[in-house]
């Protein structure tokens, strides 16, 4: 009995560590731009901002039990670029906590 405990808690264990590095490598790439390897719920969605002053969208990117949202604007500080900014970056995990966030 107490082998199968130890077999059972070092497997929960196991799967923990391996999720928490499939969890910090995911956040190094959607911090360098990429998407995510696993996207569950389908493709990253655009939704158009309702502030009618400020021209921009966020993107929502969910995977596998975190998420990355992204705020875009037209020209960030510059009016009269025509080029889409992220402003806004944040990674939550299981969309609760919230683990890095960058304002530019």
């Amino acid at each position: 009995m107490k082998k199968t405990i130890k077999i059972v808690l070092l497997v929960l264990l196991s799967l923990l560590l391996l999720y928490s590095i499939f969890v910090l490598e995911e956040s190094i790439r959607l911090k360098h731009g990429s998407l995510p390897l696993i996207i569950t719920g389908g493709v990253c969605s655009a939704k158009d901002i309702v502030k009618p002053d400020l021209n921009g969208y966020n993107i929502d990117c969910k995977g596998l039990g975190y998420s990355i949202k992204r705020e875009y604007r037209l020209g960030g500080m510059i009016k009269d670029d025509n080029e889409y900014r992220v402003i806004r970056e944040e990674f939550w995990l299981f969309d609760k906590y919230l683990l890095w966030a960058s304002v530019s």
